[in-house]
């Protein structure tokens, strides 16, 4: 395992076991537009996990496609050479965290994210209990080689059905779904992409993949997004491979 450990950047944790991914989706940082401020702050919490200083669990919240797993691959990328990996998480069962702490505690030279990719509760799973105590407040810490990475579209993670209400139990359901938030000391918002940046990112990859632009090709890309439901960066990158499978066709 530790020959493993040291030659993957990336793991699956599964059934109480590691499994390398093998085909990891490298993110290059000129492909990354507009995200400077909370490439600076995650940037500037890995660093202080790579030098055993203190950092937090971080929360990555918003839009879809607005970046947020790509800059932990872009940091991965970056700090691998430095002991860097990350396990990613296909559920919020924690239930074996504590044998993966166990292999985390003895590579203390390597250090961990445990990532989990957008997750959400339903306010009737208790799973965010076990999560809340496994983030803070139970009775083993975490190893400090490790930090926990999160990213979700909602910056409660629990789907907001909160209402105004003086029943005393009802509020402290509510207070404790929420308080799940309170333990990722590093909130980051991912927010809705400007018409301008969408623009800006799509040209971005047309110049990448070599594909010759016209006049209607802002409509075009306006349209587009109408047709995916809404702007990101994401829908800006499919529409410049779209155009350059027109461009193959034509």
């Amino acid at each position: 395992m530790s020959l493993e450990l040291n030659k993957t950047p990336a793991f699956r944790w599964y059934k109480s076991n590691l499994y390398p991914i093998e085909d990891i989706d490298w993110i290059k940082e000129d492909d990354l537009l507009f995200l400077e401020e909370q490439k600076s702050i995650i940037d500037a919490n890995i660093k202080m996990l790579i030098e055993n200083k203190p950092h937090l669990n971080m929360l990555l919240w918003g839009e879809k496609g607005s970046g947020k797993s790509s800059l932990l691959k872009l940091f991965l990328g970056k700090y691998f050479s430095e002991g860097l990996r990350i396990v990613e998480f296909g559920s919020t069962n924690l239930s074996d965290v504590h044998i993966l702490y166990q292999v985390i505690r003895k590579e203390n030279r390597l250090k961990f994210i445990l990532y989990f990719d957008d997750i959400s509760f339903d306010k009737d799973d208790h799973n965010y209990r076990q999560f809340k105590s496994i983030l803070e407040g139970g009775i083993e810490n975490p190893p400090f080689n490790c930090m926990y990475a999160l990213s979700s579209n909602k910056r409660h993670i629990i789907k907001d059905t909160a209402q105004d209400t003086t029943d005393l139990y009802s509020r402290d359901e509510i207070n404790e779904q929420i308080s799940l938030y309170s333990r990722f000391g590093l909130v980051i918002g991912f927010y809705p992409i400007t018409k301008e940046n969408y623009l800006a990112v799509a040209e971005h990859y047309m110049k990448k993949y070599g594909i010759t632009t016209d006049k209607e090709w802002i409509q075009e890309a306006e349209n587009f997004a109408i047709e995916k439901g809404g702007r990101s960066c994401r829908i800006a990158k499919q529409f410049a491979i779209f155009q350059l499978i027109k461009q193959n066709i034509l």
